[in-house]
């Protein structure tokens, strides 16, 4: 084809037709234009189809990380309620009018348990891939933002709920070591000389403070993680 145009060309120049020359080569460049911007929408259009079926990976490997940890969030609620229920029920009790140091007592030594289990592990795998390597906008402009909206306050979420944590086991190691419980490992005659020994009213007071931060990092929780679960459904839709 190139011989061919170039046999054209000389053609004209030999015969001195410098007119029909210079229409030729304008008709030879906007053909030449021409098949570089065919060339260049094929490869858009490939590239587009190229992304459209990567987003469509993307969208359902990040549907089963979020169905997982919608799994986890509900897990999660369940033994944030139970705790409640059982933490709440030790105040209700003490705040009782039949309620007395011996009732304390019982609460603290036999039935407390100061564990406190962290919220299991989340993954955002995928989420981090397409963020870290600028391809987020394959899933499309709105979905893209949606997304991202959606991990930072899931992020922020965690966090408030680990500093939370942390407070509470800074109160725990304080406590604790002064009573010894049911989950100590000293237990027997020992204990009960040890018991006996100890100042109630301290107790009250250091114990008042450990199920109140107790009481109150559930009910935050409770609330951060029933968001989480409601915000992680809408996405899911969107997805």
């Amino acid at each position: 084809m190139i011989k061919f145009f170039r046999k054209i060309r000389q053609k004209l120049l030999s015969e001195n037709k410098f007119s029909k020359y210079l229409i030729y080569a304008i008709g030879e460049i906007v053909l030449v234009v021409i098949g570089i911007l065919i060339a260049l929408q094929i490869n858009n259009w490939n590239e587009n189809r190229k992304n459209e079926n990567q987003g469509i990976i993307q969208k359902k490997a990040l549907k089963i990380e979020l169905e997982n940890d919608l799994e986890t969030f509900k897990s999660d609620l369940d033994y944030v309620k139970k705790e409640l229920k059982i933490n709440k029920s030790y105040a209700k009790r003490l705040s009782s009018k039949t309620s007395n140091l011996d009732t304390l007592v019982k609460i603290v030594r036999y039935e407390f348990d100061g564990t406190y289990n962290s919220l299991n592990e989340l993954n955002k795998t995928t989420f981090n891939s397409l963020e870290s390597t600028s391809k987020l906008g394959i899933l499309g402009d709105d979905l893209a933002k949606n997304i991202q909206n959606y991990y930072n306050t899931r992020d922020n979420g965690i966090e408030i709920l680990s500093n939370n944590r942390e407070l509470y086991f800074s109160l725990l190691e304080l406590t604790i070591p002064k009573y010894p419980t049911n989950w100590s490992s000293i237990q027997g005659h020992l204990q009960d000389i040890y018991w006996e020994k100890i100042n109630k009213n301290t107790l009250y007071g250091d114990f008042n403070g450990l199920l109140t931060m107790r009481i109150f990092n559930l009910d935050v929780r409770k609330r951060v993680v029933e968001d989480l679960i409601t915000k992680t459904n809408h996405l899911l839709k969107e997805l």
